[in-house]
């Protein structure tokens, strides 16, 4: 869950560092180190090597065929994921298509991107071709794996392919938008019709750190316990000044972001973000509260849910055929959700340019999946991270469009060599 937000929203434009908290400044200040970023690489290479045992032992177990089937189909899905979490992030990295046995084979050097991506990419199709659409709550089946197959597509720039992966989703008629934004983001509503992909959480047995990202720390001594009855919120993150100035009005920025809170107690009363921050941190991240949970979320972490497929192919549909007004109906259908029937809020779209509509489409993703992970995934892919960050007054080059290797890794690996601008 912290990979989440570091590496899509924490280093982009939407999300700031909390003024009190500087238990981040790295990731604000794009100086990352090989502390940052070995979480990613280690968890990511634990995955890939799991699902490679997986795919190599699995066929050699006495069961039935056709789950056997599915179990390696599932395997060569989570590669995928753990693959396009790394080469995204950090470039071409190490491929390995079979378990490691001994440290003789361990020591590879770095593939190009675009084998990675084609790895990725079969291993995906393989899933999408070899399982049903529909599963368990939070095991991968063949929509999950379009959903990720339109999600990269579009990353690359194919948007015939992402158009295709995304009408496999839409046209499967396995899922909708929750009547109400709030709803999305409770854990009354895990695994609704709206989440394709969530990882599973239980509180007390499995909890959810996520939403504790969120929600406003107090300063030592100023309302302790107000927010959460028993400790204080951990949340170290916060808007950013041009997101809650460019955010439009409508239902979801309430749902979003909020400038107060009712004390828990019940007889305090409304507690301001200004009164206790002086203006230094109006607007807390108010999406995620799930305040009953005390640190014990039992909400599961979205990866994938409609409104971003239906988004994907809007704008999918803008580039490979810019006069087809179905673009329009997917997106309206965010946006009139987003305006809960406040008519002058977020009108329907129509009749837009082709450049219009990209613009458009960008700012509905920006603030519908805002802090869900995908902000700076999609300022980096539209060419726009740089002149954001820069007109923020950030110090960002273009050599940190990618990140790091891990030191660790390069002075083990004398094969791997480090992106350019990080040596």
């Amino acid at each position: 869950p912290g990979n989440v937000t570091n590496y899509g929203e924490v280093n982009a434009d939407d999300m700031t560092i909390s003024p009190i908290v500087p238990d981040r400044f790295e990731w604000d200040s794009f100086t990352y180190n090989s502390d940052i970023t070995s979480s990613l690489w280690n968890v990511a290479f634990q995955g890939i090597n799991r699902a490679n045992e997986v795919i190599a032992y699995t066929e050699n177990i006495d069961f039935e065929a056709d789950r056997k089937t599915d179990l390696i189909a599932e395997a060569k899905a989570l590669r995928a994921l753990y693959y396009f979490s790394l080469v995204r992030a950090m470039g071409g990295v190490p491929l390995y298509e079979t378990p490691t046995t001994g440290f003789d084979d361990i020591f590879t050097p770095r593939a190009s991107e675009e084998e990675v991506y084609n790895l990725i990419i079969s291993d995906l199709e393989a899933a999408a071709t070899e399982l049903e659409g529909s599963s368990a709550a939070g095991r991968i089946n063949a929509d999950v794996a379009n959903a990720y197959l339109a999600r990269i597509h579009l990353y690359r720039g194919e948007y015939a392919q992402a158009l295709t992966h995304a009408q496999n989703v839409i046209n499967s008629g396995r899922y909708q938008l929750l009547l109400d934004y709030a709803a999305v983001f409770s854990p009354e509503n895990n695994n609704s019709a709206e989440h394709i992909f969530q990882l599973q959480y239980l509180s007390g047995e499995q909890n959810n750190g996520f939403p504790g990202q969120f929600g406003p720390r107090m300063p030592s001594g100023v309302f302790p316990n107000s927010f959460w009855a028993g400790t204080t919120v951990p949340g170290s993150v916060a808007p950013s000044a041009e997101f809650i100035t460019e955010n439009p009005e409508s239902y979801r920025r309430t749902v979003t972001i909020s400038d107060s809170y009712e004390h828990i107690d019940g007889v305090t009363g409304t507690i301001t973000m200004e009164e206790v921050f002086g203006g230094e941190f109006p607007y807390y991240i108010s999406k995620f509260d799930d305040r009953a949970s005390e640190l014990q979320s039992g909400v599961n972490l979205t990866l994938f849910r409609y409104a971003d497929i239906l988004l994907i192919a809007a704008e999918a549909v803008n580039e490979v055929d810019p006069g087809n007004n179905q673009k329009y109906e997917w997106i309206n259908q965010v946006r009139e959700r987003a305006r809960n029937g406040i008519e002058e809020d977020l009108p329907n779209l129509t009749g837009l340019s082709q450049e219009q509509f990209r613009e458009a489409v960008l700012a509905e993703r920006r603030f519908e999946l805002a802090f869900e992970g995908q902000r700076a995934w999609d300022l980096k892919r539209s060419n726009r991270f740089l002149t954001e960050l820069q007109d923020q007054g950030k110090d960002v080059m273009e050599f940190m469009l990618l990140f790091p290797i891990p030191d660790n890794q390069t002075i083990l690996n004398d094969d791997l060599t480090q992106n350019p601008g990080w040596e």
